[in-house]
């Protein structure tokens, strides 16, 4: 793999973005112009070329002027959690003025009242589009605006509660073997799931020890997600996305950032740490050096249709293979890392989409996307890391609870 083609690549993303994104006006992180100012840093710290930075002040001089003038809501995914999650991003690198500070300040009092309010049930409750996302984000401002400490708390001890009342909901289904369309179902994924709740909460534990019920409820959350671990290990997965019990789950399911048994790998180790529970890092381990099986497109996928998006796609993918690497040592995820890189590269060679690059949507159907999570910033922001190997001091894969 010649890595002065993947640099191509990236630059050649770039210049496509900027024609698609000078008049946007969707400000999500993940899918609109928000997540721009995170590749554009990226792209200065490649490069060491001064242009990048002044097109982060572009971007968010534009954002400013969305927030201003239109209508938006809260959530991480699309609203102002995530916006507010990236200001203080390039708050922390000192790409902007201090001067943020107060208009974060004035973010977090928003999106606390907001989320405390409209936070009642588990429907509520989602990482990307619900209350979890914003908590997520106040959990780590409180080092920098310790005011908002008490609505934090606040909010996390309401979704606290409600994701043990979803824990009990799925211990009362755990022998069905019959069921109705109503019967309740457990959501194991990292963008709407167990794996956010247990991530989140591990994260919040690390700044508030002494909080037992929080505690108690991530330890039910991993018991509850093991459950559903499959005896088979013939399966494709260990783990199902979203089911009622271990009895008739669908084990049929795909690597990827939002579902399956890589970030399940990597939130069974992130809480293991917090606990300090060596045979949850076990498990964590075995689970992951399972995923290194899945060394093909075809053994990852139950269906060859895929895209190189991060949600669901070869970046994420490519990407937790390398967060495997330097938690393990083992050279064998560093070599599929470098694998699937190449593969996302061969993406890129078609002559549709964004510099090759579109979204998977359905039914063998594709879609130009500039996003951070299934789209052409995503993409980018995964090469460029690839190029600055162990240089990068660039964290950004906190937007993805990665970090």
């Amino acid at each position: 793999m010649n890595k002065n083609d993947i640099h191509k690549k990236i630059i050649l993303i770039e210049k496509e973005l900027d024609r698609y994104c000078l008049d946007s006006k969707h400000l999500s992180l993940f899918s609109g112009i928000s997540g721009l100012p995170v590749f554009y840093l990226m792209l200065f710290q490649l490069t060491k070329k001064k242009v990048y930075l002044k097109k982060i002040d572009r971007v968010i001089i534009r954002i400013f002027d969305i927030l201003n003038n239109g209508n938006y809501g809260v959530s991480y995914c699309n609203g102002l959690a995530g916006v507010a999650h990236m200001l203080n991003f390039l708050l922390e690198h000192k790409v902007i003025e201090d001067s943020m500070r107060s208009n974060l300040n004035f973010f977090d009092n928003i999106l606390a009242d907001i989320a405390l309010k409209n936070t009642q049930s588990i429907d509520d409750a989602d990482f990307l589009h619900g209350a979890s996302g914003v908590a997520y984000y106040l959990n780590n401002r409180l080092k920098d605006n310790p005011k908002i400490k008490s609505k934090t708390c606040q909010l996390f001890e309401k979704l606290i509660e409600i994701v043990a009342n979803y824990v009990k909901e799925s211990e009362k289904v755990c022998n069905l073997t019959e069921y109705a369309p109503g019967t309740h179902r457990t959501n194991l994924g990292l963008a709407h799931g167990l794996v956010s709740y247990i991530i989140i909460f591990s994260k919040f534990l690390e700044n508030f020890p002494q909080e037992e019920y929080a505690l108690f409820t991530l330890k039910k959350c991993i018991e509850c997600l093991l459950r559903f671990e499959s005896k088979d290990k013939s399966k494709l997965s260990l783990f199902p996305g979203i089911a009622i019990n271990q009895k008739i789950a669908e084990y049929n399911i795909p690597l990827g950032w939002c579902y399956g048994d890589q970030t399940i790998s990597f939130g069974l180790y992130k809480a293991s740490k917090v606990l300090k529970d060596e045979s949850l890092r076990e498990k964590a381990f075995r689970l992951a050096y399972r995923n290194l099986s899945r060394d093909s497109i075809e053994k990852i996928f139950p269906t060859p249709i895929c895209d190189a998006g991060f949600c669901h796609g070869l970046s994420s993918i490519a990407y937790v293979h390398k967060k495997w690497y330097y938690i393990s040592g083992e050279k064998k995820f560093y070599d599929l890392y470098s694998k699937f890189i190449s593969e996302i590269l061969d993406f890129g060679k078609r002559n549709v989409g964004i510099a090759g690059y579109q979204k998977y949507v359905s039914n063998n159907q594709y879609e130009d996307s500039i996003g951070f999570l299934d789209g052409a910033i995503g993409v980018g922001i995964v090469l460029a890391d690839y190029l600055l190997e162990d240089n990068s001091t660039i964290n950004w894969d906190q937007f993805f609870l990665l970090d």
